[in-house]
């Protein structure tokens, strides 16, 4: 293993981590807002959220998290199907993020014909949109690096070891001939009755 793949295994996990994070917390945020006026009613600030107009991109963030948590516990062979599914889902919720403008306005428009302030016609002409999408689309392009990072290098990177495998997928190993062998078999975690 290069010096190299070796620097990468902590901080790639640790960014995938950050990253899908930020991008959980940027869909949460404002995305769009708007104004309702009407005369001889208050005011009402309508607000959409990036899961409320893009449900989808939250899930998608969750997705990087469960991803970086991955490559800790998989094996090499699965690192880079890990790495494949990291880099797809980056580029569907940087897609998505960066084509934020339509879903906002119509869920912007569903939420103004919710507004207690909403008569029928008095939709508002300006709508505001945030730099939320655009923060929430960085950090899926960051996650879709990442996830190139675990498939070049993620079969390089150090696994956990066998006593973490599921008991079937140990290998055989020779019947205890004495005592000292059944306490040795005990010691392992192994049922020397067996």
């Amino acid at each position: 293993m290069s010096i190299t793949a070796r620097r990468l295994y902590g901080p790639s996990v640790l960014a995938g981590l950050a990253v899908g994070g930020f991008a959980f917390f940027a869909a949460g945020r404002v995305w769009g807002t708007t104004q309702v006026l009407a005369s001889g009613l208050p005011s009402d600030t309508v607000t959409v959220t990036g899961t409320e107009a893009l449900p989808v991109v939250g899930a998608l963030a969750l997705v990087i998290v469960a991803g970086s948590i991955a490559v800790l516990a998989a094996s090499a062979r699965f690192r880079r199907i890990v790495g494949v599914v990291l880099t797809i889902t980056g580029l569907v919720g940087a897609v998505l993020a960066f084509r934020y403008g339509d879903p906002v306005l119509d869920a912007l428009d569903t939420a103004v014909k919710e507004s207690p302030a909403f008569t029928g016609n008095n939709s508002p002409d300006v709508f505001g949109m945030t730099g939320w999408p655009i923060a929430a689309a960085s950090a899926f392009i960051l996650a879709t690096i990442l996830g190139i990072v675990v498939m070049k290098y993620g079969r390089q990177w150090p696994t956990m070891g066998r006593k973490y495998d599921a008991p079937a997928a140990r290998t055989p190993v020779e019947e205890p001939k004495s005592e000292a062998d059944l306490w040795k078999a005990l010691d392992e975690g192994r049922d020397p009755t067996k």
